[in-house]
């Protein structure tokens, strides 16, 4: 094989030699094109690995686009060099992590936005398993009835390390590979994250990692797009973006059914405020176009992203997007009214928190994961299971199905999920980060509702979704088993 043959923005990682491989300690990385890979120094200019992915330097505020010297001795202090790193970087990234030796250790970013699936067997990493198996093998070793119980082809999909795959893993967030065992380690948290006493902090700090991450994309080699809807974090983005808005775009996917309320709002906010605006029609994939997207990212996601994905399309060459995705960690997404901090939290439990049916394979998988966890309550269990159990295997595999239009969600450092992680529990239950936001930099953005047309036209459109797809109630259902 040559490093052409890999799929855009694909990686692998294996101990046997491939032409157009890059020597990485004992391994070899190939790339497919668009991914960038960049050498990795300590303070001391020591290599010590290289850093894969989107990586955004939150300090210089820049993307990187070449080699990156880390503020960190490595020397005395792996570990803490690791910690320090991972701190430094916002964007998509994997650190592969060598220390000088030819061991290699893969550290994802705080939700492994560019994806890692291992096949310890094979003694290969990769990206997904389209990157390292051939059709023959990739259809044999598909596990369709997997597929099929946990609803992937509609809205399901693959928790606690699960894949489409036999014989394949994929890498959680707050978790490291060893490549020399092929196994997984917790490194993040390694116990209860403390509350803080000082939510303004919180709030300045985390406006000030946002707008780090803005401009490091308005500084890059594209146009930036902040993704305007009804909800909740784009209006947070867009507030903070306020001083940049002559240097940005903001993009909406217009249309029907789910995309209304997003088009009446997002209209009504960028006309009152003169802001530029670009609608981009809702458009459907083909029947290839969606097979390509499933079959790029591991058949681990195929719900409405597959079906619409070409949407945003006519952007793709000109601009980098950054959408909202992420405040959820900070409004206890999982969280029920009845919780408390001693709540028990059970494997079958937690499946119908996420409104996956009851299976073998995801009980099983799920009480792994639960039996991994450092010493948490019930609410730090399920903010936990919301950033490492949705967030890692549902949204940030997607990197890989749509290798055109990259993505960037600037919620989502290290940082910026321990401060979100941070709030009080009353500032989680009430959603109030992202408003006490908005209140201090853009107040006048709070006059729009979130997410709503008005009682009649929400009730409506709901029963439209309902008609048009059934099975939206019988995981509404799931949801609510105790």
């Amino acid at each position: 094989m040559t490093s052409a043959e890999l799929d855009k923005w694909q990686y692998s990682l294996t101990e046997q030699r491939q032409h157009g491989g890059i020597p990485l300690g004992k391994f070899w990385l190939r790339l497919g094109p668009g991914i960038g890979a960049f050498p990795l120094m300590d303070a001391q200019r020591r290599s010590v690995g290289m850093l894969l992915g989107f990586p955004i330097d939150l300090s210089a505020r820049r993307m990187l686009d070449g080699p990156w010297q880390a503020p960190g001795d490595c020397g005395a202090d792996p570990d803490g060099f690791i910690h320090q790193t991972l701190w430094a970087l916002g964007g998509r990234f994997l650190l592969l992590f060598t220390g000088g030796s030819d061991a290699v250790r893969i550290y994802p970013d705080c939700t492994v936005q560019v994806p890692c699936v291992w096949d310890a067997k094979a003694g290969i990493a990769a990206s997904t398993a389209h990157a390292f198996l051939d059709d023959a093998a990739y259809e044999a070793r598909l596990d369709r009835p997997l597929l099929a119980r946990l609803g992937v082809e509609g809205e399901g999909w693959l928790p606690a390390g699960l894949t489409a795959h036999h014989g394949v893993e994929r890498l959680l967030p707050g978790h490291y590979l060893d490549m020399a065992t092929f196994t997984a380690h917790r490194f993040w948290p390694m116990g209860p994250i403390p509350v803080t006493s000082d939510t303004k902090a919180v709030i300045d700090e985390t406006v000030a990692l946002v707008q780090a991450q803005l401009e490091a994309v308005i500084r890059g080699p594209k146009r930036l797009a902040l993704g305007l809807t009804a909800g909740n974090e784009t209006r947070v983005l867009l507030a903070c973006a306020r001083p940049y808005l002559d240097q940005i775009d903001t993009v909406t996917v217009v249309g029907q059914d789910r995309h209304t309320t997003d088009t009446v709002i997002a209209r009504r906010i960028a006309r009152d405020f003169g802001i530029r605006h670009l609608e981009l029609p809702r458009c459907e994939a083909t029947p290839a176009q969606y097979e390509q997207f499933v079959r790029r990212g591991g058949h681990c996601n195929a719900d409405s992203n597959a079906h619409f994905h070409t949407s945003v399309w006519p952007i793709a060459e000109s601009h980098n997007f950054i959408g909202g995705i992420g405040g959820e960690v900070g409004r206890g997404f999982f969280w029920r009214p009845a919780d408390r901090a001693d709540t028990p939290i059970t494997a079958d439990g937690l499946g119908s928190r996420f409104g996956l049916p009851q299976t073998p394979e995801l009980t099983e998988a799920l009480g792994r994961w639960i039996a991994g966890l450092p010493p948490v309550d019930t609410f730090g269990i399920l903010d936990l299971a919301y950033l490492e159990n949705r967030m890692g295997p549902w949204y940030a595999v997607q990197l890989c199905c749509d290798p055109s239009l990259l993505r960037v969600a600037p919620l989502f450092t290290f940082r910026g999920c321990e401060l979100m992680l941070s709030l009080p529990p009353d500032w989680k239950r009430e959603s109030r980060l992202g408003r006490e936001i908005i209140r201090k930099l853009w107040p006048e953005l709070l006059r729009y509702p979130f997410n709503s047309l008005g009682a009649w036209r929400d009730a409506l459109a709901k029963l439209q979704k309902i008609v048009k797809n059934p099975k939206l109630v019988v995981k509404k259902l799931r949801k609510l088993r105790r």
